[in-house]
């Protein structure tokens, strides 16, 4: 069975512990061997490492609640090296306070270790300051990693809005210059219903150019845009086309991308109804269906090809829903039973 190899992350407190134990084992074996050959010897300097590394490690990674005070570099490192001292000096008292009870014949007294002050105060300086520089350092670049990977984001986002702004405006351009096409020929031949669809198309741009947005809206906006434009077609086709939309109440106000059926439903009209000799009909359906969004759109007309193209309209909904959902979406053509297609898409809430 394969799987993916991931790196052996250790939590920091386990990083010093081991550090401070093989530290301690280490001087104090050195000590143990040269100069006091006594266990309490190994014991004391495993104790001494153990609490003042420990100390000194929980005050540079805990550093943010006293550092606080100053955005200066400089005084943020007189703190810190105050503090250093402060748990050298009280680590050496534990310490102290520890071999007491050990020897069990001696009582403890404060601040009577003498030079053993200077030397862990040296110590910790000389461990602890390096080690602050490079957190210091580490965090930085990870807060740069952070505002870069933002910003990448906020441009991520800006284009995808451009992307999607310029799929609607290549959108209208290609509604308007076929509904145009209609009115011109109506002119001259029926001036009433001519004016019926400039009055259609008038309420079709108010609903549009209106929208802020060309990313997601109200499947109500939506069903009110193929409205409009059903409405005008079938003042151009009259009896020969019929339509009917069926959608759940309760998932009217869900929202979904704009622009999304009006392109399906001018395909439906273009290659559906206009091939048809008699009346046809155009089919709009949406509902929710083991938790996903199910937008259909069919008609009666000749079924698709086996190898259907990807026409001006369905290119501009392929190209937004790729851009707004990635791969998490389906676009079906289906001939079988009835003829419609079929986007399927998360549901929203």
């Amino acid at each position: 069975m394969s799987g993916k190899h991931y790196p052996l992350i250790m939590h920091p407190a386990i990083k010093t512990l081991l550090a401070c134990l093989l530290i301690g084992l280490s001087f104090g074996g050195y000590l143990y061997m040269t100069y006091d050959p006594h266990w309490q010897r190994v014991v004391t300097s495993l104790v001494s490492t153990v609490i003042i590394g420990s100390l000194m490690m929980i005050c540079i990674y805990k550093r943010r609640y006293f550092l606080w005070i100053t955005p200066h570099q400089s005084i943020k490192m007189l703190v810190m090296i105050v503090m250093l001292c402060v748990i050298a000096l009280n680590g050496t008292e534990l310490t102290l306070w520890f071999q007491v009870l050990l020897q069990k014949d001696s009582s403890f007294v404060l601040f009577r270790g003498g030079n053993i002050y200077i030397l862990n105060i040296l110590i910790v300086l000389v461990t602890g300051i390096p080690i602050y520089v490079s957190e210091e350092a580490k965090e930085n670049l990870n807060m740069r990693l952070v505002t870069q990977q933002y910003r990448l984001l906020q441009l991520e986002k800006q284009q995808t809005e451009a992307e999607l702004e310029l799929l609607r405006a290549k959108i209208n351009p290609h509604f308007l210059y076929n509904v145009h096409n209609t009115i011109a020929g109506l002119i001259s031949t029926d001036p009433t219903r001519a004016e019926q669809m400039i009055l259609l198309l008038s309420k079709f741009f108010r609903s549009t150019l209106s929208k802020t947005s060309a990313g997601l809206h109200q499947i109500n906006d939506e069903l009110d845009i193929i409205e409009t434009y059903l409405q005008l077609q079938q003042i151009r086709y009259g009896s020969r086309l019929r339509y009917e939309i069926v959608i759940d109440p309760e998932i009217r106000f869900q929202r979904i991308p704009s622009f999304i059926l009006q392109p399906l439903v001018e395909n439906a009209v273009k290659h559906g109804i206009e091939q048809l000799a008699s009346a046809g009909l155009i089919h709009v359906q949406i509902r929710i269906e083991n938790q996903k969004l199910i937008l259909e759109v069919g008609d009666s007309g000749p079924d698709f090809p086996d190898l259907p193209g990807t026409g001006h309209g369905l290119t501009i909904i392929m190209n937004k829903l790729k851009l707004l959902y990635e791969n998490n979406y389906t676009l079906e053509l289906i001939n079988n039973p009835n003829k419609y297609v079929r986007i399927t898409l998360p549901q929203t809430n």
